[in-house]
This record gives C-alpha cells, structure tokens and sequence, in this order.
C-alpha cells in the first residue's frame, strides 16, 4: 500500500477518444523533455546480466521538496514517483535528469469503513460518492499526470470495466438518494439520520502532509465535497503507520489510501471478500455482502479464462453497485534518473525505477560508485511476514525473490526461481482439483552461499499457511499438501480449482527452510536485531544483501555476490 499522487483529464468520454487524448497527451509531454527510454542495450530479458553496481544507498528523504532539491543537487541518482506537476516540470528543464513515465496500476481511493455509521448503509456510501467532483479535483491539483475513475481496477488492466472512466458527479441525485433513505440537511447544512440525529464527525485519515502533500491536499478536497453534501467530514493527517493499523483495526471512519492492484482481477477477493475482513487482512473496509461474495469465490475459483472474465465483470458492477471504497483517480507514474548512469531499463507499462534498471545500470564514466535512490518514508519494519508498506518493500523487493516473474513488456509470467512450471487439473466432479507443477532453475543459491532446494519453498509456503500470516493467508489457503518430490521440484495439490492459483504460488516470497524453522514468534521477530527470538539477517536469493540501516538516514545495500544472474557478467 503506498500514497500516491499524480492525474490526468476530464474521463465522460468513450474509450477510443480517451485513447486518443493519452496519447496526444504523453506526446505533449515528450515535447516538454519527458520520454520513455528503451530497453536497456536493446537486449532481450534473458540477456540481461546483474547488477552491474556493488552497492546501492537508499536515502531516507520524507520531505517531497527536499527529494526534488537533492535530484537537482545530483545528491541522488534516480528519484521516483514524482507527483506535482510543478516538479516534473522544473526535473524536465534540467539538464541532470533524463525522465520517463508509463501508465501504471495504481489507484487512489477514499476508503470508507463499511462496519460503522453512516457506511454500514451503501446508498449513504453511494451518495458520497456521487458528492465528489473527481474531475474538478484532479484538475485542480494536477496538471495532465492522471485519470479520474470509477473502477476497482486501474484503467490500463485488460480487466478493468470498458465505462471504468464513467463520470457519476451528481450532487442533486445524492441528496435525493440521501432524502429517499431519510437523511436530511439541518438548519447548520448538515445530515441527519431518519432518527434526527446528526451524524458524528467524520474524520477522514491521510499522511502527514511532510511525507505526502498532494495526498494531503485531495484528503482536505475531498473533505470539502464530502461538507458540501452534508457529512461533517473533517481531513486528520495522521503517521502513515499509525494510520494503516488503525485501519487494520477498523479503528477509522474514512481514509485516503493508494494501492497498486497487479496485473489480474484477482486481488479484488482480497481487498472485498468479507473472509478478508479480519486485522492485517486486506478487506480494510470491512464489506460484507452474500452477492458480492458468490461473485468474487466465481472469481477467485474460476477454472479458466472465459470464466474469469465472466465473474470479474460481475464483480465489478456489484462494487460500482455497493461502492465499499470511492475510486478517484490512477496516476501516470514518473521518474527520473541522472544523466551520469547509462543502460537504464523501462517501457510503455514501466518508468525507469524498477528492478531491471537495478540490475543493468552502471556509471556513463566507467568509474564504479553507489547507485542512490530516495526511501520516501521510514520502512520500519524489515520483518518480510509482517512489512505492509510499499517503503518497506522497497527493500525487502530487492533481497526475496518468487519463483514466477512478471515480463515488463508483456506482464505475462516468466521464469524467476522456476525455469518452468506447469497447471494441470486432476480428479472429476466434487473432487477435481488443480495441482501445480515447478521446476527450479539449477545451481541456484541463498545470499549467505547455501544452496537453494525444493524443501526451503515447501517450508515457506507451509509455514505461511500454518500460521494463517494475514498478507499472505489469501495465496496459501487453498494448499491442501505441499511436496519436494526432488531437489529441484515442487507439486503443491490445491483445494477445488482456479485459474489463479499458479499466480498465487508462483508470487510467494522464498525463503530458507533453516530460517524458517528458527522463527519461534513470526509477529515479533525481528531479523535486524541479534538478540531478537529468531534468526538474525534477511537470507534471501535476490540481487542485493542488507547492508545497514540506519533509521531516519538511510538503507545500504550491496551486491549479492551469489545471485544468478551475475554469471557471465563482462
């Protein structure tokens, strides 16, 4: 989960002309020095060899106006997620930065807690959302970088709904919406419930404007909107952390909160299916409905694609129907790297920040230094069974590795750990099932120099599913047997059958079995600290190793001299 902040234009159009228009648009922006680059040495991924850089520095810089003074100052090399158009603009007319930008599979919304007053009602939650002007607010704090929405996928996702751009401002229809249910404005222009009561004061949790100032900015916006309709809503900046367990706890109103969905539809059982609706589980708006339910287990269990598709649309008008969260915008991600490092890596769906352009980059003199890059907030945590934020996974992302990738360009599978795997579907009747099949790569190594096996992803994905870990339970709790049938081979039985069960387990974090079975308190280990009850360090098979943090400073990390993909590196 992450803040995000950037948008685009007026959506109440059709799609063909929408297409158009992002396209005319990201050709304005190149005109003005952003561009997209091309693969890094035009070489195809299994080409690729890395990383090229021995260590990498993490800055931990939570002042948005400190980031973009450190880029001009060449204080760091690649800064991401740029979102006020005001500094793409000033990074753009530089000479220290090349830029890119890609549409992305964010998407902001206002999430509300379907389990209190007055959000335990969908026509109030409707109403809301019929009250917020999404357009007039994204034109209002950005300048061409976002698209207002109304789905629960972003709309570049194959997945996403073709009116996902349907424009539903309506303030009259709200507050007939409102009237017909028995709310009705008092002598202050407030709402009453059909008692007389008013309703409470909502307070409607952001980040700290420090970390993330446009996020805070559509906060008190939409605050505003949500006034103007009646409901005393009130923006209450709040610690990111802080407010992610409160919400966890169900401890909020209302919220403002950034997700990146993936490529498949099938984190909307995660974030609606009210099996999820548990602490630390990702259903953080606590809806439970019976209809909604069916539609997302169609969903989750569909045996193949057609079925899919089929359920995802239905799904997804039951959620424009009950509205649980308020989709407002997904943002066009922007990044920029300096023009002192070459053979970066990005593409139409990826700005240059990204794992490739880690592994292939390296200074344009030939003369080897640190990469740096900016931490925009505090990781905390570096416990990969409990980190939540995408700060935190910012560095963990760079130490565990899956045994499924996802291709950059095709956001297809591809090999990551496993060099080939296969789906098949056993049994008949009640008792058909999906069994999935994986073949480890050869030669393949932890960062500590153990050899990687068969047995350390069983461990890790029975560990995870015996302990019902929140962040992780949705992917594992159809295994119903995990096996190592050899040194490189894993065969996991599922229970029923689904079309997405290959991209649950293939997307598991891999850990050593020797770490895992010295856990003893998965929710208090931590792996930092020598004296902690559990192992000490973060064993992992990506391309660096933890080097030091320091809080409030900075991260360091260093090559892992055992990753794969080192071999044959010139």
């Amino acid at each position: 989960r992450q803040c995000s902040h950037s948008c685009w234009v007026r959506p109440a159009m059709s799609s063909r002309l929408q297409n158009f228009l992002l396209t005319a648009a990201f050709s304005l922006l190149f005109c003005h020095g952003l561009f997209c680059y091309g693969a890094a040495e035009a070489l195809s991924l299994s080409e690729i060899r890395g990383p090229r850089i021995e260590e990498l520095s993490m800055l931990i810089i939570a002042n948005p106006d400190a980031q973009i003074m450190a880029a001009e100052a060449g204080e760091i090399d690649i800064i991401s997620d740029i979102g006020r158009p005001s500094d793409i603009r000033r990074l753009s007319a530089g000479k220290k930065l090349n830029m890119s930008l890609a549409r992305g599979f964010h998407a902001f919304f206002l999430v509300l807690n379907n389990t209190v007053s007055p959000w335990n009602n969908p026509a109030v939650r409707r109403a809301a959302a019929m009250s917020i002007d999404r357009n007039a607010i994204v034109r209002m704090v950005f300048s061409g970088y976002c698209e207002p929405i109304n789905s629960w996928l972003p709309p570049v996702s194959p997945w996403a709904l073709p009116d996902s751009n349907e424009d539903i401002y309506n303030p009259a229809a709200a507050q007939a919406l409102l009237a017909k249910h028995g709310y009705k404005k008092d002598i202050t222009g407030f709402l009453t419930d059909s008692e007389g009561k008013r309703l409470p004061v909502i307070k409607l949790l952001t980040p700290l404007a420090r970390v993330a100032p446009t996020t805070a900015e559509l906060a008190g916006l939409m605050a505003d909107s949500l006034r103007a309709a009646g409901f005393p809503a009130e923006a209450e900046p709040i610690d990111f952390s802080t407010m992610i367990a409160k919400m966890d706890r169900k401890e909020y109103s209302a919220a403002v909160l950034a997700w990146s969905m993936g490529v498949t539809p099938s984190s909307l059982y995660s974030f609606y299916h009210s099996s999820m609706s548990v602490e630390g589980g990702y259903n953080i708006s606590g809806i439970k409905d019976q209809r909604l339910d069916r539609a997302l287990e169609q969903l989750r269990f569909a045996p193949d694609k057609a079925a899919a598709q089929k359920a995802s649309e239905t799904s997804q008008r039951l959620l424009l129907e009950l509205m649980p969260t308020i989709p407002v915008y997904s943002r066009i991600s922007v990044a920029g790297v300096s023009k002192r490092w070459k053979n970066v890596f990005a593409t139409d769906k990826m700005t240059a920040d990204n794992l490739w352009t880690y592994l292939t980059i390296e200074p344009a003199d030939g003369k080897k230094r640190p990469l740096v890059t900016i931490l925009p907030e505090e990781p905390r945590s570096l416990n990969p069974l409990t980190a939540s934020t995408a700060y935190a996974w910012q560095v963990l992302g760079m130490i565990y590795e899956t045994m499924l990738g996802t291709d950059p360009e095709t956001l297809e599978n591809m090999p990551s750990l496993a060099e080939s795997w296969k789906v098949e579907t056993k049994g008949k009747g009640k008792n058909s099932h999906t069994e999935l099949s994986f073949r480890l790569k050869k030669g393949l190594l932890w960062n500590d120099g153990t050899r990687l096996t068969a047995r350390d992803i069983k461990a890790t994905a029975d560990f995870l599913r015996e302990n019902k870990i929140p962040r992780f339970f949705d992917s594992v709790k159809a295994i119903t047997k995990v096996e190592a049938t050899d040194e490189r081979t894993l065969k996991f039985t599922m229970n029923g059958v689904s079309y997405w069960y290959l991209n649950d387990i293939g997307g598991l974090p891999c850990m050593p079995e020797k770490v895992i079975k010295g856990i003893k308190n998965w929710q208090s280990w931590n792996p930092l600290d020598k004296k902690s009850d559990g192992p000490y360090g973060l064993v992992g098979t990506g391309p660096f190793v933890l080097k030091d943090y320091k809080a409030g400073e900075y991260v360091t990390m260093k090559r892992n001299p055992h990753f794969r993909l080192l071999e044959g590196l010139k």
